[in-house]
């Protein structure tokens, strides 16, 4: 059951994560997207925050949130910028998945993830085209010799060309459940395709990664018998994050053209007495609340005791989480006029953020919001 009232914890994470991201990643986003990297002292910080990374604590992290918490602290660095918020969470969800389904030797990385802010993870997870987990076309074949084959193709793969570890998301030739192995990116079968700048999002720079590459059955995260259900609902947990980070940026700028309205005069008052004006502002907040509710949702389901595939329910809200935003922010730049495609103003670098994350991860033959009643 979802409880709209939100803890100690909650409000704690909420607060110091909207601190670093309106002081520490906002002022960093237009040389994040320039020089396509997080700086380094920014990235640091990041790092030493303790946000990023969900490692147990007997591996020299601080823990594992649950799903809301984690999804809070996304939204709320994400104001400050989604491109950086982004290229973090990326890279600690390859941790995401060693820490919850990973052996014993594969948890043996950990510390190094955890401890070392310069290591860099990445999770080979989407390949376009609004396809959900269950319609992965990469798939994971045992081979006569009790290997693991590993072929097909991803995009959006984030630090593809130097993690450690890469993680790459398939499904299981023989059973077509949900399977994660580690590949390592120096093999001749793996091959690193530099994507073009994108929107926005450039804070990570990602690739097209095609697999056809045979690795040890030791490869495999976790072992033959683990719950793939349990493996489909971390993957939508990091699925989520995107839909977290893009109220995050239709927050801000929904209240960035807000304030714009309360001060820019036009025939001898604030145009946000204008309907035109204040309307669809408002209906863009009422809409960013919807959203924020249904991942609040998702989340429950995701860490609740009602335990199952809830890969439907994470593509509905991230889908709606694009329509959302993608639409806000463009209220946003209109609400502007012709200031709103100038750097000058940030929200032009949002708008585009929202539609690079919009096209990420949609499946347009999934409803994008059923509501609960």
């Amino acid at each position: 059951m979802l409880d709209l009232e939100p803890t100690d914890e909650h409000l704690a994470v909420a607060e110091l994560a909207r601190s670093l991201g309106l002081e520490l990643l906002s002022p960093a986003a237009r040389e994040a997207e320039t020089e396509r990297a997080v700086p380094s002292g920014v990235w640091h910080t990041l790092f030493e925050s303790g946000l990023t990374v969900p490692v147990p604590e007997e591996f020299g992290g601080g823990g594992i949130p649950d799903t809301v918490t984690q999804m809070i602290a996304v939204e709320n660095l994400a104001y400050g910028d989604a491109g950086i918020t982004l290229a973090a969470m990326w890279s600690g969800s390859a941790a995401l998945l060693l820490a919850r389904h990973g052996t014993k030797e594969q948890t043996a990385l950990l510390p190094e993830l955890a401890g070392n802010p310069d290591s860099r993870g990445a999770v080979a997870l989407y390949e376009g085209h609004g396809r959900a987990p269950a319609e992965f076309t990469t798939s994971v074949t045992r081979t006569a010799d009790g290997r693991l084959r590993v072929n097909g193709r991803k995009v959006a793969v984030a630090f593809a060309d130097r993690a450690d570890p890469l993680i790459v998301v398939g499904v299981e030739a023989e059973s077509g459940r949900l399977r994660a192995v580690l590949v390592p990116t120096s093999d001749p079968g793996v091959v690193v395709t530099a994507g073009n700048r994108g929107l926005a999002l450039d804070a990570a720079p990602t690739a097209t990664v095609t697999f056809d590459v045979t690795v040890p059955a030791q490869n495999l995260v976790g072992d033959a018998e683990d719950d793939a259900v349990a493996l489909g609902n971390t993957v939508g947990r990091i699925r989520l994050a995107v839909a977290a980070a893009q109220v995050g940026t239709a927050q801000r700028a929904v209240e960035y053209a807000s304030k714009y309205a309360t001060e820019r005069v036009a025939f001898g008052r604030p145009i946000a007495g204008f309907q035109g004006v204040s309307f669809p502002l408002a209906e863009a907040q009422i809409r960013i609340e919807a959203v924020r509710l249904e991942i609040a949702e998702a989340a429950t389901l995701l860490d609740g005791d009602d335990y199952g595939d809830h890969a439907d329910a994470v593509t509905r809200v991230v889908n709606y989480a694009g329509e959302v935003a993608a639409e806000a922010t463009r209220t946003a730049v209109q609400t502007l006029g012709g200031h709103g495609f100038i750097v000058e103003h940030p929200v032009e670098l949002w708008y585009r953020s929202a539609a690079a994350l919009s096209a990420l991860d949609f499946d347009p033959l999934c409803s994008s919001f059923e509501p609960a009643l």
